[in-house]
Order: C-alpha cells, then sequence, then structure tokens
C-alpha cells in the first residue's frame, strides 16, 4: 500500500524576545534530522526564514559574530540541499524590524508591526521575494541540486489575502503552496486566516484562494495533516509531559522565546480547554513514546500525512522517535516522501 508521506520543517529561529542562538535552534537539531532522513531514504522540504537571512547578511559585513552564524547556516544549507531535500521560501517581514543584541549575539523581534505579509508596500513584497529567490537559488547552484524554489509556506501559515502573494508567486515561479491546516480559522484586523472550507486528505489545485479548489487552478496546495489526541492517550501524554520536563532527553534543542500567542493562535486554540480531546497540526516536535503509537495509527488510516514541524522545536525523544517513526513507514508501506512524486 502506496503512502504519501510529507516531512516538511520550518528553519528558523524563535521570533519572540530572544531569537535563540544559531548553534541550538538551527545547526544542531538540522543535523540529527538529516542523518534520520538519510538512514531512512526519506526526502524533505526545509522552509528557509530567508528575511531573516537578509538581514544577517547585512550585519555581517560589519560583525564578526554575524559574519559566522551567516556561513554556517550558508554551509548547512548547501548539505540540505546537495541530500536531495527541497529549499523553499518562508518569509517573516517583522525580521525588518528585529533589534540585534549584540552582547547575546541574538535577535529581538518584540517589534510585531509588520508581521503580516499584507502590512508590506509592494516594492518591499518584490524586495524580499527577490533576496529570497536570489539566495535559495544560490545555494542550489553550490550544491548542484536541480530543485527549484518554487514553493512556499507563510509566516505563522498567513496566507491570506492572497492577492497579496499572488504576483510574486507568479514573477519568481512558486507553484506549490503548504500554509494551510484545514479547520482552522482566526480572525483579526491584520493577521487572519480561514481554512474551515478547504479539502484536507489530499493536495488541490487553485487560483484566486488557497482554501478554494479549483482544477484549473495554477497553484498546488498541500493542507496540513491535523492529529486528534483523546481519551487515554491524552491523558497519558499530559502525565509523560509533565514529568518528563526533567528529563534531560525531553529539553527543546532550542533556546530562545517564542512570538506572542496573540500572533501565532488560531481561533481554535481554545480547544485544548477541552478535557476529552484536542485537535492540532501533526508536527515531529509531538512525538514521543506515548503518542508514537497514534502517529503510526494516523498513517495507517491516511494516504496522505503533511507534518508541520520546526529543528528548534525538536529533543532527543522526539528525533529518536521520528527515527521509529519513519521504520514503521518503510517496513510496512511503500513511502513515497518526494511530494513531486506523489502524483506518479
Amino acid at each position: 500500500m502506496k503512502k504519501n508521506i510529507l516531512l516538511t520543517f520550518d528553519y528558523e529561529l524563535f521570533l519572540g524576545s530572544r531569537s535563540g542562538t544559531v548553534e541550538n535552534c538551527l545547526i544542531r537539531p538540522t543535523e540529527k534530522i538529516l542523518n534520520i532522513l538519510k538512514e531512512n531514504q526519506a526526502r524533505a522540504i526545509f522552509f528557509i526564514d530567508t528575511t531573516y537571512l537578509y538581514r544577517l547578511e547585512k550585519l555581517s559585513e560589519t560583525n564578526a559574530n554575524a559574519e559566522r552564524d551567516f556561513n554556517i547556516i550558508k554551509q548547512q544549507l548547501v548539505e540540505i540541499a546537495s541530500e536531495g531535500h527541497y529549499l523553499f521560501h518562508h518569509l517573516h517581514p517583522h525580521w525588518l524590524d528585529a533589534r540585534y543584541l549584540e552582547d547575546i549575539n541574538q535577535w529581538d523581534l518584540s517589534d510585531t508591526g509588520r508581521y503580516a505579509f499584507a502590512s508590506l508596500n509592494e516594492s518591499g513584497k518584490d524586495m524580499l521575494f527577490k533576496y529570497s529567490d536570489s539566495f535559495l537559488t544560490d545555494i542550489n547552484a553550490k550544491a548542484h541540486s536541480k530543485n527549484k524554489c518554487n514553493g512556499y509556506r507563510a509566516g505563522g501559515l498567513y496566507i491570506e489575502p492572497f492577492d497579496s502573494f499572488k504576483p510574486f508567486f507568479e514573477k519568481y515561479g512558486i507553484k506549490y503552496e503548504f500554509s494551510v491546516v484545514p479547520g482552522e480559522k482566526k480572525t483579526g484586523e491584520k493577521l487572519f486566516y480561514d481554512f474551515t472550507q478547504c479539502p484536507d486528505d489530499r493536495p488541490y489545485s487553485f487560483s484566486e484562494n488557497p482554501t478554494v479548489e479549483s482544477v484549473q487552478g495554477g497553484f498546488i496546495e498541500f493542507p496540513i495533516t491535523k492529529i486528534k489526541i483523546k481519551g487515554i492517550t491524552k491523558l497519558l501524554n499530559s502525565i509523560y509531559y509533565r514529568s518528563s520536563k526533567i528529563t534531560p532527553g525531553n529539553k527543546l534543542f532550542g533556546d530562545g522565546v517564542s512570538v506572542t500567542s496573540a500572533i501565532r493562535n488560531s481561533d481554535n486554540d481554545g480547544s485544548g480547554k477541552k478535557y476529552l480531546s484536542f485537535e492540532m497540526a501533526i508536527s515531529i516536535e509531538l512525538l514521543n513514546p506515548v503518542l508514537l503509537a497514534l502517529f503510526k495509527r494516523t498513517i495507517k488510516q491516511k494516504h496522505f500525512v503533511h507534518f508541520l514541524s520546526h529543528p528548534k522545536l525538536q529533543s532527543e525523544v522526539s528525533v529518536r522517535s521520528m527515527d521509529k517513526l519513519l521504520q514503521f513507514c518503510n517496513s510496512n508501506f511503500e513511502c513515497e516522501f518526494d511530494f513531486m512524486g506523489f502524483y506518479k
């Protein structure tokens, strides 16, 4: 039985008052992820926060620490691309207003006034896409990769209003979109999305709206899979989570501070208050010995599973569990990890 398994990772620092370090948020956890992908012959997509790299490259002209960080990131991205993985666009515009904390070589991203892509003027939007396209194309060239940088995930998943993005998708040849979490909704004046009416079990074509299927559409949406944690599994996971806080293997690699919940949360997040169950996007960082069986069952039940994950949120336990999950997949199914092969 064939399974289409899409492993995606947002390659980014933390986006709040303290970004965390490059070594702990990006380099170390990504190395571990790459090793597991190689061992299990799995291909992944890495969404690269190129607005951060734009700021970092500018700073590296006058700052030795920034120059070192920029160079080791480029080196790792070449490695990622050379191993056959995809490097796609991931823009967080509020990096333009980030403040560098020189004494700790981190950044303060507390100013979220330009978190929404739509808040930029047209020249600002084009500048970010142009830099991202040039940077990722150069990395692929250095890696001798034939992959194109023709995919996108919106920062915070804020892909609406899509008319803010469409001209730049067309200009820079972006065809594949990965931001929609079916069933989720966020209301707000500047930051909003409504993913409540879109297909949830397969990739689909769209034209003007990433949540409305259009057979003749020029773009393809790959919806992110949601997982429901309920009953005894939820109880055991809660017990494991509380007890594991003192276990070294459960400590996150990342060492920064997240963006405020008002920015990142959907209106559905209140479902976490339900005692019997809650739903969320399926991700590698959720993996632990309790949830591993639930993840396996989800893959058994579905033909298409799209994981939304982050290197910065991994722990030793989650990456070990990822290894076990991929071994299970390869042992029990014919697995396609390359999204370009989903249509064969």
